[in-house]
């Protein structure tokens, strides 16, 4: 996350961008922590993400830093409200200033209309096409029924495949905690069944927080276990080697956060739960879940079980091939050698 700098002071932002943000990461520092990430493990990451606020406000610091990630091997995309599309010729030749960058994300909705047109998303649209860009498009709604997002769904379905489109639905932090009484999402007594595909995208941010993702953090203290480290106090490598023992995060790769409630119920917590969840939101769940003093130390403690980490650890070792957490925890099935001496290599 390079700024807090946007052109934008969209009412539903969860990190509370806009135009009066100064807070940006420095350009020695991104450019070590890409270094760090590129040489992982001999080339475990691959890909980068730049986003903000708005990268693109600063064009020449997003070409350097753009150019040096492709450099160290990594493919780069960028996150982007696409402000600087006005004209199809503004976009390319914006576009064509960034030869690093094969995808960029789109950020639009009823929310960024109100400062962003779609105008703006067909010109960036149509330069990523003839310049040869992969391209998506990001929209946050709170419902998919209501009248002003299936209004702006359709115009945008009339200049980019739907296919292209991904659907998030708004969460209410940041500064949407100012909205909670306008939004209208969908509920439901129990939690979205289905894997958490954002924890396995960790974030930095300006400040050093390496996060496990970009859903709820900023509601999350640094005590959270979605909080794996701060790059001013140890090295990209520490946090990630130290994250592949995180449980809590796991959980959410292999099950998502629906599993902690299934836990809970089954030890007779079921009567802390909280209520209501927003439908199709994980992030939704974590927040509730891990703000709540008493649940969040439920959780913990069981997380912290030998049966649980063995449970999540094999999970890891069948299901996604990542023998890391039994390797170091000793793990094995009864009958079954110890996994640390027969480690799957990185050619398996």
């Amino acid at each position: 996350m390079l700024t807090y700098r946007c052109s934008n002071s969209c009412p539903h932002c969860i990190v509370e961008a806009g135009p009066t943000r100064k807070k940006k990461m420095a350009l020695g520092s991104v450019l070590g922590w890409i270094d760090d990430a590129a040489a992982y493990r001999r080339n475990k990451i691959r890909s980068i993400s730049l986003t903000g606020g708005e990268p693109f406000y600063d064009l020449q610091t997003l070409a350097l830093i753009s150019d040096h990630a492709c450099n160290a091997g990594l493919s780069v995309s960028v996150e982007t409200n696409a402000a600087w599309a006005p004209t199809l010729e503004q976009a390319l030749s914006t576009l064509q200033e960034l030869p690093a960058i094969r995808t960029i994300i789109i950020s639009s909705d009823v929310y960024h209309q109100q400062f962003v047109p779609i105008e703006n998303i067909h010109n960036a649209v149509i330069a990523a096409e003839l310049l040869g860009l992969n391209y998506h498009i990001a929209v946050t709604t709170d419902n998919e029924k209501e009248e002003a997002y299936c209004s702006f769904r359709e115009c945008l379905e009339r200049i980019v495949d739907p296919a292209r489109i991904s659907i998030a639905v708004t969460l209410p932090t940041g500064r949407a905690r100012k909205l909670v009484r306008r939004l209208r999402q969908q509920t439901s007594p129990e939690p979205d069944t289905s894997a958490c595909m954002r924890a396995s995208t960790p974030v930095i941010f300006p400040d050093g927080r390496v996060m496990a993702c970009m859903g709820s953090m900023p509601t999350h203290p640094a005590s959270d276990p979605l909080c794996l480290g701060n790059l001013r106090k140890e090295s990209l490598e520490s946090v990630l080697e130290r994250a592949e023992t995180n449980p809590m995060l796991h959980l959410l790769r292999l099950w998502g956060p629906h599993r902690m409630v299934t836990i809970l119920k089954s030890r007779g917590h079921g009567d802390i739960l909280p209520k209501r969840y927003i439908r199709g939101c994980h992030c939704d769940i974590c927040t509730k879940l891990l703000s709540e003093k008493q649940i969040a130390g439920r959780i913990a403690e069981i997380l912290d079980e030998p049966k649980t980490r063995a449970d999540i650890a094999f999970a890891r070792l069948y299901g996604l091939n990542e023998p890391e957490m039994a390797e170091r925890f000793h793990i094995a099935p009864p009958g079954q050698p110890d996994p640390s001496e027969n480690r799957l290599g990185p050619e398996t």
